[in-house]
C-alpha cells in the first residue's frame, strides 16, 4: 500500500507524464487495472480510441487490463468491429444502463402519478410532447421542423440549452444540417431561445429535463412523445453508432406515451430486448433500421408530420387502442428499475 501511495503521488506530481514505468508495470503484472471511466455518459466518439490505442502501444501496456466503462449499450459490439478493422489488441468494454435508475424517484412517488390519470376519457389539448434540454444538432433539426410545419401549437415543445451552453452558430450546425434548415433556425428559432413550456414557467427548475424531473400534466394532456435522445451519429462512424438510453426515454415510458425516437439505428430493437413494447400503430418503425443518418432523419420527420396530420379525436382513439402496451411498459419499468444486471451488466462482477 505504501508503494502504491508513493507511485500515485509520483504520477500526480510529474506534469505531463501520467503513465510512469512503475504504474505500467503494475498494470502489466495484473496488480491493478487501468480504467477509463465514462460511466455517467454514453455519447462515445470514435476519435477517442485512436489516441487510446496509441498510448497503449507507446507505453507497452497490457491491453487486457484496460477497461473502458460507459452507458453506450452497443459499444462492445461496435468496438469489436472497429478494432478488428484496424487489427488492434482489444481492451475490455463494460456497458452500463444506469440511467434506468433515474426512474426510481418517480416510482417512489407513484401515488402522485396514478395510472387512473391516464384513463380519463377526454380529448387532450396537445398531440405530443417534445422536450429538449442541452443543444444537440438532432434536437435543433426536430424543433425547427415542428415550427416550420406549423406544429408548434400542437404540442409541448422546449429548447432550453441546459448546462449554460452557448446557442449554436451556423458553423456549429454544418455540415450536418442543410442550409435551409440552418437559415430557418437562425432566423426563426434562435430569437425564441430559450423555448419553455408554459406549464414550467411557474416552476423553479434550473435544468428542467435532467435526471428525475417529471411534470405529470404534460403526459396526461398529450398523446405521444417525440424523443430526441442524446446520441445522433451524423458522421456514421462505427463506434459513434451509440445506443444510449437516458432518462428521456424512461420518462416517456413512465408517462405512458407511445414514442418515436430521434437517435441512432437499433434503439427500438434494444428497448424490445429489455422487455418494452414499441408502437408501429403510431409510426412506421422501419426508421430504426436505416443506417444513413440523413435518410433516417428525413424519414423520422415525415413520420412526425404524418401522425400530426391526424385530429385530436383520431389520436385519442389510437392512444386507447394501444393502452395495454403503455400499461405493460410502465409496469415493466417498475419491475426492472432495481435490476442489477440490466443496470450494470458485468460491472460489479469485474470490479468486485
Amino acid at each position: 500500500l505504501h508503494d502504491l501511495v508513493n507511485i500515485k503521488n509520483n504520477v500526480l506530481n510529474r506534469t505531463g507524464e501520467v503513465l510512469t514505468k512503475e504504474f505500467v508495470n503494475l498494470i502489466n503484472t495484473d496488480v491493478v487495472k487501468l480504467i477509463i471511466d465514462f460511466s455517467h455518459e454514453g455519447l462515445v466518439r470514435e476519435s477517442w480510441f485512436f489516441p487510446l490505442h496509441r498510448m497503449i502501444k507507446k507505453s507497452n501496456i497490457k491491453s487486457s487490463n484496460v477497461y473502458f466503462i460507459s452507458c453506450d449499450t452497443k459499444l462492445s459490439e461496435n468496438y469489436d468491429i472497429w478494432s478488428d478493422k484496424f487489427n488492434l489488441p482489444k481492451i475490455n468494454i463494460i456497458e452500463l444502463n444506469r440511467y434506468l435508475e433515474e426512474a426510481k424517484l418517480w416510482i417512489e412517488d407513484i401515488d402522485k402519478f396514478p395510472i387512473e390519470d391516464f384513463k380519463v376519457d377526454r380529448i387532450r389539448e396537445k398531440k405530443f410532447t417534445c422536450l429538449n434540454g442541452a443543444f444537440k444538432v438532432n434536437r435543433i433539426k426536430i424543433v425547427s421542423e415542428l415550427f416550420r410545419n406549423g406544429l408548434d401549437n400542437d404540442g409541448y415543445i422546449s429548447l432550453i440549452g441546459n448546462y449554460g451552453a452557448d446557442i449554436p452558430t451556423k458553423s456549429d450546425l454544418q455540415p450536418e444540417l442543410d442550409n435551409d434548415t440552418i437559415k430557418y433556425f437562425m432566423d426563426i428559432i434562435y430569437p425564441k431561445i430559450p423555448i419553455v413550456v408554459d406549464l414550467e414557467k411557474d416552476i423553479e427548475l434550473i435544468e428542467p429535463y435532467l435526471g428525475n424531473s417529471y411534470i405529470h400534466e404534460m403526459y396526461t394532456n398529450s398523446y405521444f412523445n417525440i424523443l430526441t435522445e442524446t446520441s445522433y451519429n451524423y458522421e456514421n462512424s462505427i463506434i459513434g453508432n451509440n445506443i444510449f438510453p437516458t432518462e428521456k426515454t424512461y420518462r416517456a415510458i413512465f408517462g405512458m406515451q407511445p414514442f418515436i425516437v430521434v437517435t441512432n439505428p437499433g434503439f427500438l430493437k434494444f428497448l424490445k430486448s429489455m422487455g418494452f413494447e414499441t408502437f408501429p400503430e403510431f409510426f412506421d418503425e422501419s426508421y430504426d433500421e436505416i443506417e444513413h443518418p440523413i435518410e433516417r432523419m428525413n424519414t423520422i420527420v415525415n413520420e412526425i408530420k404524418k401522425i400530426c396530420s391526424l385530429s385530436l379525436e383520431e389520436l385519442h382513439d389510437r392512444y386507447y387502442n394501444i393502452f395495454d402496451k403503455l400499461e405493460h411498459n410502465r409496469n415493466r419499468l417498475i419491475e426492472i428499475v432495481d435490476d442489477r444486471e440490466i443496470n450494470y451488466g458485468n460491472y460489479l462482477d469485474v470490479f468486485e
